[in-house]
């Protein structure tokens, strides 16, 4: 029979479990490592114990002591998944109570925390699934344009990706295995992106070779904000937890491309470049403003961003992402060079609009700089590499790693030029004054 517990041993138990709730809902949000190791230590500190946790990519162990006792806990996630509003809430209510569990006792404390948590917990998405739909078609269709498209690639690719982010969804609600619900919204998004242009060459004799723009169809299917967090996790120097949101993001990455193999090979489509239109420079630079802001105010809706922080985020993301594709053009400076200059103005921008908007530095960042990672790319190295031709599947493979190192690259400097804890592993003792 086990023995009855002391009253501290309780105290001990309510606490690391609001530690571990806490990381829980952070985890689940998708937001990084270091994120959230940084909120269960803020939590527990305010509670008056220790906290120590190792996160990987579904799971949270942590430990928290007082005095001589100590409890360790172990939770889980059953999938992966992007919620910033969540993040945003979380976010919100540590502030809150940073300004005012001094003025509480330790009782009214664990009590508030708990209700405040709970309702976070139920909090219900704020998008239904037509909205959701309505938002991977904006973002997908905007992404057409930024990587060469005209007018027929986008409205093709804004009614395949809708269908597929609608079936995406639906299956996920249903806990459908993740990967496999990847596989099918990449076959559905690319097969009825075929069917469109090939009605339309039967009827209204368009160029068939707008069939090219079927791979923009799926973008919406690239894990931009686990890739990204993932190699933030690296550049801190957690590695359990980056290797793994890095490998499930190749992993997402490699059914997403498959399925979209299988489909263009069984019409024997290769991934040839768009009919881009011409354009004078100015109009080009006008319409890349419009469609990047909406593009990553797409994007930042599909993860689940309120309305004043997505248009925070697009209108960062705009200004970035034009002036990205422009050094490209218009310089010498290579892609990867570009794309880390555009994501330390991302990540500078961020730490600025986020004093000011209350949105949390991530939230603004990390849908800003997916815009910028290389779907493309990644799908032609793919799509090579399943044709068993190495040269190509290499070369485009290199310079997606490339430019995919770069981004979050521009995000870490950023952080380093105005975050302390980033600029140094351990503080010095003048700096921690």
């Amino acid at each position: 029979m086990p023995l009855p517990l002391s009253s501290d041993e309780l105290q001990l138990n309510i606490k690391s479990d609001l530690v571990l709730r806490v990381g829980k809902i952070c985890l689940a949000a998708g937001t990084g490592s270091y994120r959230i190791k940084q909120s269960m230590r803020h939590v527990a500190s305010m509670l008056g114990v220790e906290n120590q946790a190792h996160i990987t990519l579904t799971e949270i162990n942590s430990t928290c002591r007082s005095g001589k006792q100590f409890k360790t806990e172990v939770t889980n996630i059953q999938s992966v998944g992007i919620n910033t509003n969540n993040i945003q809430l979380l976010e919100t209510l540590l502030i809150d109570i940073q300004n005012r569990y001094q003025q509480m006792s330790e009782s009214e404390l664990i009590r508030y925390l708990d209700q405040s948590l709970a309702k976070i917990e139920n909090q219900p998405a704020l998008y239904n699934l037509p909205q959701s739909a309505l938002f991977a078609a904006i973002a997908c269709s905007s992404f057409t344009f930024l990587i060469g498209g005209g007018p027929v690639e986008m409205l093709g690719v804004f009614i395949a990706s809708g269908f597929g982010q609608a079936l995406r969804r639906t299956l996920l609600h249903k806990h459908l295995n993740q990967f496999v619900v990847t596989m099918l919204a990449a076959a559905v998004a690319s097969s009825l992106y075929f069917m469109i242009i090939g009605i339309s060459y039967i009827l209204l004799k368009i160029n068939i070779q707008h069939t090219a723009g079927y791979i923009a169809s799926m973008l919406f299917l690239i894990p931009g904000f686990p890739l990204i967090t993932g190699v933030l996790d690296l550049a801190k120097q957690d590695f359990s937890s980056g290797i793994q949101r890095v490998g499930y993001a190749v992993t997402v990455i490699f059914c997403a491309t498959f399925a979209a193999w299988i489909v263009a090979a069984g019409i024997h489509m290769a991934p040839e470049p768009m009919l881009t239109p011409t354009l004078y420079p100015i109009w080009t630079a006008f319409f890349r403003l419009l469609a990047s802001f909406f593009g990553v105010l797409g994007f930042s809706l599909l993860f689940n961003s309120p309305i004043k922080t997505a248009l925070t985020t697009a209108f960062i993301g705009m200004y970035a992402n034009t002036l990205r594709l422009e050094l490209i053009d218009f310089t010498n400076i290579p892609i990867q060079g570009a794309s880390l200059i555009a994501a330390f103005i991302v990540g500078l921008s961020a730490f600025y609009f986020s004093h000011h908007s209350k949105s949390p530095r991530i939230a603004l960042s990390v849908p800003a700089v997916c815009i910028m990672v290389p779907g493309i790319y990644m799908f032609r190295a793919m799509y090579f590499l399943q044709q068993n031709d190495i040269i190509n599947a290499i070369n485009w493979g290199a310079q997606a790693m490339l430019i995919v190192l770069s981004l979050p690259l521009g995000l870490v400097l950023a952080r380093v030029c105005t975050d302390k804890e980033w600029a140094f592993n351990q503080l010095p003792v003048n700096v921690r004054k």
